[in-house]
């Protein structure tokens, strides 16, 4: 899809407008769309008919405590935050203020850490309610309590810390506005085990709505669903057996990354938001609106005299007045890489957004209506050429790609477990490639993931990828190891990805002990690489997926996301054994 020229002319009239006005079956709400701004940092509220074009009506800033507070006890909003305020309302935008951050005033304007701090976290917050009154309907505890938001002492524990924050603030808001949805948690990314330590602590019952920050970087936004399922299960796991709402309070793509451009990011904020919907998710925010700095290629508009949209804006008000309001039905049974996703309007009436990881034909019926990234609509009849570039599609369709043939018997992030050789697979090591195999004998938890490790630096396996590293010199595999328990014709696909800042690492997979597949990655070669090929396996024969620090035997920023999924699928009727 080539969306430069129409693109182009949106452009120009939509900017003299500008400057004319200067999975599972839990309850689901409905879908709600939104921006960050950072109104709060000083930007003009100039931008505000900007938002008002996009159809928004929410948006996530801040009101920050130690300005809020400047001396202890006595509370006063400063004008630049009054004003945007006022010009939201007058917009009728809604607010999402997240209540941030330390304030010189309390535990030595570290993060607050002791029921002192706490308290006064929780005056500043009911100051807010008290000064905007219903303006402010959600509010969120804290920003990435887990990451580096968090300074000092609470740094020790941060799931105790955040605990009692979370309470403490909880328990003023409901006191002097029931209403208000209380959105907890705020973690960059989605780190089970941190959310494990929180929710243990009965901090769910303190929050209406468990927000995160899943950014992927570089990284395609499917497998974003699956991150999500796993939170979903926690959840349900410590609130009996019942679901709570989730929101993406941040989330975004730079397009200012070689390789990457405005037209990959409106195509991956789609993609994201609509897996992000299907996984359960009810309310989600681009980070940010606005170019900003830090953040220079990552809004929705360029930080120019007239906030000239790029095309990810648009990608934005299509899927906002396709889905707005809309609830998740279902994904239509279809090839893995191929997604179409079912969505009811308030109006009852279907609409799919449908994409394929590789150019796929289908045939819409009449009166089917698509409409792609730019919001432009077209009746379509007959064959249509679905790519990477979703479209949003109302009325019938037919010829779809099958189903992936045969049986998932393994799957690297839905199988990973805290027991070698649970589910077939067993994470161990190899120094140097002639070395022998050897398991992990640790499990461990942080705040951001389970995993297998050792006593070598580095060297670690986790649900989501594998990190090699170097003893004396030599290079040591991290290695991800299946057995399988049959003679069976299976399929291997998935995908290894690297960190790219490494100076290269080498990614290879061995059936049986024969190295079938490999690749070189990051340094002066591609940072992905995927594979998708069949093999003969006999009952017993293990197959090693394996990652290793490159030529340069250095493991520095060696970490390398790994999905693997195997099938047992029917023999072709001839023999069949290749690798791609």
């Amino acid at each position: 899809m080539n969306v430069d020229l129409r693109f182009a002319a949106i452009v120009v009239a939509l900017a003299a407008a500008a400057g004319a006005a200067a999975a599972d079956d839990s309850p689901r709400g409905p879908i709600t769309v939104g921006v960050m701004t950072h109104f709060a940092h000083g930007w003009d509220v100039d931008l505000v008919p900007r938002l008002r074009m996009a159809g928004l009506t929410t948006v996530r800033d801040e009101l920050y405590w130690n300005e809020v507070e400047p001396e202890r006890g006595q509370f006063r909003f400063p004008e630049r935050f009054e004003r945007y305020m006022a010009a939201l309302e007058g917009a009728d935008i809604s607010p999402m203020i997240a209540l941030t951050f330390a304030n010189n005033h309390y535990d030595a304007g570290q993060t607050p850490h002791t029921q002192a701090g706490f308290d006064g976290y929780a005056r500043y917050a009911t100051e807010v309610l008290r000064k905007f009154g219903d303006q402010v309907q959600a509010v969120e505890i804290w920003n990435e309590f887990n990451g580096t938001f968090c300074k000092g002492p609470a740094t020790a524990d941060r799931a105790a810390a955040y605990s009692g924050l979370l309470r403490t603030a909880s328990s003023a808001i409901k006191a002097r506005r029931p209403d208000v949805i209380i959105a907890g948690g705020a973690t960059a990314g989605v780190p089970l085990p941190y959310f494990e330590r929180l929710f243990a602590t009965g901090s769910l019952d303190f929050m209406d709505a468990v927000s995160i920050h899943p950014y992927r970087t570089r990284r395609p936004p499917e497998g974003i669903e699956v991150e999500v399922g796993r939170l979903r299960d926690l959840i349900a796991r410590f609130n009996g057996g019942k679901s709570k709402p989730i929101w993406v309070t941040e989330i975004g793509w730079n397009a200012g990354i070689p390789g990457f451009d405005e037209e990959r990011q409106a195509a991956y904020l789609v993609r994201a938001m609509a897996l992000l919907f299907s996984a359960g998710v009810e309310r989600i925010y681009w980070y940010p609106f606005r170019d900003t700095r830090g953040f220079e290629n990552m809004g929705l508009v360029f930080n120019d005299d007239r906030y000239t949209p790029k095309a990810a804006y648009f990608a934005l008000i299509a899927l906002r007045e396709r889905l707005d309001g809309a609830v998740f039905v279902g994904r239509d049974s279809t090839r893995s890489d191929f997604y179409s996703l079912r969505f009811r309007k308030p109006d009852g009436v279907e609409e799919r957004v449908i994409w394929s990881l590789k150019p796929t034909t289908v045939s819409f019926g009449p009166d089917s209506l698509v409409t792609n990234l730019l919001g432009e609509s077209r009746a379509v009849v007959g064959d249509f050429e679905i790519g990477e570039f979703p479209v949003f599609v109302a009325g019938p369709v037919s010829d779809w790609p099958e189903p992936d043939a045969g049986v998932v018997v393994a799957c690297s992030q839905r199988d990973f477990a805290a027991e070698q050789g649970a589910h077939g697979w067993s994470y161990g090591y190899r120094v140097g490639a002639e070395g022998r195999y050897e398991t992990l004998p640790e499990w461990r938890a942080t705040d951001w993931q389970t995993e297998w490790g050792g006593e070598l630096r580095s060297l670690a396996i986790s649900a989501d990828g594998q990190h090699p590293a170097a003893q004396n010199g030599d290079p040591v595999e991290a290695v991800r190891r299946w057995r399988s328990e049959r003679a069976a014709l299976v399929r291997l696909a998935g995908e290894f990805r690297c960190d790219e800042r490494t100076s290269g690492v080498g990614a290879s997979i061995a059936v049986g002990g024969d190295r079938v597949w490999e690749r070189t990655l990051g340094g002066s070669e591609p940072v992905a690489a995927s594979f998708d090929f069949v093999s003969n396996v006999r009952a017993g024969d293990v197959i090693d997926f394996s990652v290793d620090p490159g030529p340069s035997a250095n493991p520095d920023f060696d970490a390398t996301e790994t999905t693997i999924t195997i099938r047992e699928v029917p023999p072709p009727s001839q023999p069949n054994h290749h690798h791609e």
